[in-house]
């Protein structure tokens, strides 16, 4: 037998204290008599009134002594241990945007950390939980605690998010951990059911079939009647319904509209008319639901800053003409001898020149690059044979759509690849492209001179050169700008770019460090509107440009809350659920009621006069 709370016995300090008062009880009894003749018994008297008399027997204290006994292993509360018993408990936490709904009091997410609140308050001595929340990444929060605080305060940490979830992790990670303990059981806290094959599982599962509607998608093109904004309104729930849908633009209402939408369809909702200067237009659901994180969609139209850029050569019609092709570049040629102390340029490209001294101030492409140039390692002549792309470098991009296969080039120089660069396509003998970074500088080389090549006769060349002004010449702070929350993003630093502050939906504002030409990946939890300024330096010119990004939900598997789209990878869906009591077998109510027994039956000796 053993006891789930100790601390109970200090109630067995009333058993001396019932004795000690029998030993202090005056045992006379109140006679009234007509002489006194029975003065004799006066010392008799003033022994019953006497402290500290020998303990006689007394059926009333008997009882009185089992009553504290049995009420003293009632608070105690024993127990003894049934068959299946589990000493090791692995509990899972779905902290996914799903669990945000509102669909059960107060929402699926806090109701499932109550529960598992009291699930760590029934815990027995000699029980250990392992805490697994399942947010972005899989994280175990607390390891084989039987400490109950502890195990509460790292509950009461786990936050649920936005994004997707890693559930499918999540189990993973338990079933390995499960392999290397004996009488494991799996808690799995979800609004979705899961079982693992092999494994003793309870799947608690919070869901009321919600209500829900969603944007699922809101994107733009320019038109010859305009600007035309796309939003796609999802339906969710097991009703048709007639959506009030808002547009804004730059933050103030642009129409209204009733949207009908089918249950479980979707509407697309065309936005026409939108203003030629607007920045950024968001689409809205104002109707109620279970899940208000997917009730909003925003798109950007970014204006496209103009980028200067400087053309040394001593002619080249190809690279005019490639480059010329993007809208946002004002393009200025120079010759060799006049290429002297340059600065104020976003990029600079040099074909069959390269200065003594390089400009710090903007991105460089170097065409046939001389030997003896005092930057790059340039060898001798050779006929590039058999073209490889080097498909493990982070700049294969380069060649996205190009058919590189097909290209002939009569000669090119072998190159030497620097260790801040990478070989991007092969020639056999030496690197026919390379590209690196310089600090926040990009370079990239080619080792080759287009005009002894049959590739400018190629609708290859046109594509290659944009490839190449896309990564030299980024247009935009991020190559996308519609992100799931907790995706990660990579902020494109601009040329000349000085200063980097991103600002997130609730107002936080922080820096990055602008030492990189793509600053390190962000993480990115909140919903809504992200603003990117940059402090571009050229030249004497300063200015801040700004840019947005948004973090959405990720719809695909998130909004649907309804317990019919359930799908467990790990095995056949079920739904078990069980408690800790059911683990063992108190015996508090029988002690209980042996109290009850006791106080009856004194009652009824006294009342005899016993």
């Amino acid at each position: 037998m053993s006891f789930l709370n100790p601390w109970g016995f200090l109630f067995a300090l009333s058993i001396p204290a019932i004795v000690l008062l029998y030993l202090l009880k005056q045992r006379y009894q109140e006679v009234e008599v007509s002489s006194t003749y029975l003065w004799e018994k006066a010392v008799r008297d003033m022994q019953a009134n006497a402290p500290w008399q020998k303990l006689r027997k007394n059926l009333l204290l008997f009882l009185q002594l089992a009553a504290a006994a049995f009420f003293t292993l009632a608070i105690a509360r024993p127990f003894l241990f049934q068959e299946g018993r589990s000493s090791e408990f692995i509990v899972v936490l779905d902290c996914s945007a799903s669990m945000q709904a509102e669909d059960v009091k107060p929402s699926r997410f806090l109701l499932a950390k109550r529960e598992i609140e009291g699930f760590i308050d029934d815990l027995l001595p000699g029980q250990r939980v392992t805490l697994i929340a399942a947010g972005y990444d899989a994280e175990v929060v607390a390891s084989r605690s039987g400490d109950k605080s502890i195990l509460k305060q790292r509950l009461d940490e786990i936050e649920v998010t936005n994004g997707q979830g890693s559930m499918e992790q999540a189990l993973a990670l338990a079933q390995a951990l499960a392999k290397e303990l004996e009488d494991v059981r799996i808690r799995i806290y979800s609004d979705k059911v899961y079982q693992i094959r092999n494994q003793d599982i309870e799947s608690i599962v919070f869901n009321n079939e919600g209500k829900n509607f969603a944007v699922e998608l809101v994107s733009w093109s320019q038109t010859s009647d305009g600007t035309v904004v796309l939003s796609k309104i999802a339906n969710y729930s097991g009703e048709d319904a007639a959506l009030a849908v808002e547009c804004l633009v730059d933050g103030a209402t642009f129409d209204i509209r009733e949207v009908a939408v089918p249950a479980g369809r979707k509407a697309d909702v065309y936005w026409t008319g939108i203003p030629a200067d607007a920045k950024r237009v968001e689409v809205a659901i104002l109707d109620d639901d279970d899940l208000a994180v997917d009730n909003r969609g925003w798109t950007f139209m970014e204006l496209h800053k103009e980028n200067k850029v400087l053309l040394v050569t001593q002619r080249n019609v190809f690279l005019e003409k490639a480059i010329a092709l993007r809208d946002d570049v004002n393009l200025v040629k120079t010759a060799y001898e006049h290429a002297v102390d340059l600065n104020g340029y976003a990029l600079y490209v040099f074909d069959g020149y390269i200065p003594s001294k390089l400009p710090r101030d903007g991105n460089i492409v170097i065409f046939n690059p001389p030997p003896k140039n005092g930057f790059l390692e340039v060898g001798e002549e050779y006929v590039p044979q058999n073209l490889r792309l080097s498909s493990h470098s982070r700049y294969a991009r380069l060649l996205d759509l190009v058919n590189y296969e097909g290209f002939n080039i009569a000669k090119a120089r072998r190159m030497i690849v620097p260790p801040w660069a990478e070989a991007v396509l092969d020639g056999g003998q030496g690197p026919l492209i390379m590209a690196g970074e310089i600090g926040t500088q990009r370079v990239i080389a080619f080792s080759f001179d287009v005009h002894y090549s049959d590739i400018p006769l190629k609708v290859d060349f046109p594509i290659l050169i944009q490839n190449v002004l896309a990564w030299a010449l980024p247009q935009s702070v991020v190559l996308e700008s519609w992100f799931y929350a907790g995706q990660e993003v990579h902020i494109n630093l601009l040329p000349g770019a000085q200063e980097i502050r991103v600002t997130t939906p609730s107002g936080k504002e922080f820096a990055l460090d602008p030492s990189y030409s793509v600053v390190p990946s962000i993480d990115n939890h909140e919903v809504g509107v992200y603003t990117v300024q940059q402090v571009i330096q050229q030249g004497d010119e300063r200015e801040v440009l700004e840019s947005y990004f948004a973090v959405h939900v990720p719809t695909h598997s998130e909004s649907d809350l309804r317990a019919g789209g359930v799908m467990s990878d790990m095995g056949q869906p079920a739904d078990v659920r069980s408690d800790v009591s059911g683990l063992v077998k108190e015996l508090w109510r029988y002690f209980a009621w042996a109290v009850l027994a006791v106080i009856l039956l004194e009652w009824w000796v006294y009342q005899r006069g016993y």
